[in-house]
């Protein structure tokens, strides 16, 4: 994975040392062979030995019962969901904040699944699930055999529908502090870039915005530099970015989630 990175390292403000000379330490999962358990999980871990950070492996989400609230914890999506929740975190979704909506550059609605798959003269869509990310990736809906991509399932659910738009080239920009630390692509072609004054104008308009967060961008085959998404910092695949910058975004957002939790 190509890395560019836009502007300096930006420091962690969260002190690492605990009343009672108590240190933060990092939960990461491994697998039950004792490796660490993906490529995210790796560059965790480096970026923790980078910041100084002690690292405690698990290999069951559920096993942590007696881990602090500013300790962050490592792994799938689901394992920081259950980790946060468990300390009563209610998450909800980024997706398209009210600031950045003169940045997608094109219609985005919320409906259900049922809606758009019961209607077919409103497909030509891209679809995704707005909380129950597990059941299917966003995916177009052009056709009856599309409907197998979306998972199975009786239950109804959010989703988010957008018009299509050809996007040859994605890049994920990574935020901390309001400060653009890096930028990977993801998807398409390296070589078409974003158009940095957009990337910027987003991130300041960007008010309500979490201590670490992505933003996704996509250049249309017409030039243009749009917004795919937001995604919430405390469980982002690390995409190649630098690891000391990756485990920061994670442990600044994970502790401003629990800066209320009490023990």
């Amino acid at each position: 994975m190509i890395e560019f990175v836009v502007v300096g390292i930006v420091s962690i403000s969260a002190s690492k040392e605990r009343e009672g000379g108590e240190y933060m330490k990092a939960y990461i999962r491994i697998r039950h062979t004792g490796e660490l358990y993906d490529r995210s999980c790796y560059a965790a871990y480096a970026g923790a030995n980078e910041l100084d950070i002690p690292v405690k492996p698990y290999k069951v989400v559920y096993s942590l019962t007696d881990n602090d609230p500013k300790d962050p914890v490592v792994g799938t999506f689901s394992d920081v969901k259950v980790a946060l929740e468990r300390f009563g975190v209610k998450l909800l979704p980024l997706d398209y904040p009210d600031e950045l909506m003169p940045f997608v550059g094109r219609k985005i609605w919320k409906s259900t699944l049922f809606t758009i798959t019961s209607h077919a003269e409103d497909w030509h869509v891209f679809v995704k699930p707005v909380e129950d990310v597990k059941r299917f990736h966003g995916t177009v809906l052009d056709k009856s055999e599309d409907l197998i991509k979306l998972g199975g399932g009786l239950e109804d659910i959010d989703v988010w529908c957008s018009s299509r738009v050809n996007f040859i080239s994605e890049w994920r920009l990574w935020v901390l502090q309001g400060e653009i630390v890096g930028l990977c692509p993801y998807k398409g072609r390296w070589d078409i870039f974003p158009d940095p004054r957009v990337l910027k104008a987003a991130v300041a308009a960007y008010h309500s915005a979490p201590a670490g967060y992505v933003l996704d961008f996509g250049i249309t085959d017409e030039g243009k530099t749009l917004l795919v998404e937001v995604s919430d910092g405390y469980a982002l695949a690390s995409f190649g970015l630098k690891s000391r910058l990756y485990m920061q975004i994670l442990l600044a957002r994970w502790q401003e989630l629990t800066k209320d939790v009490k023990v």
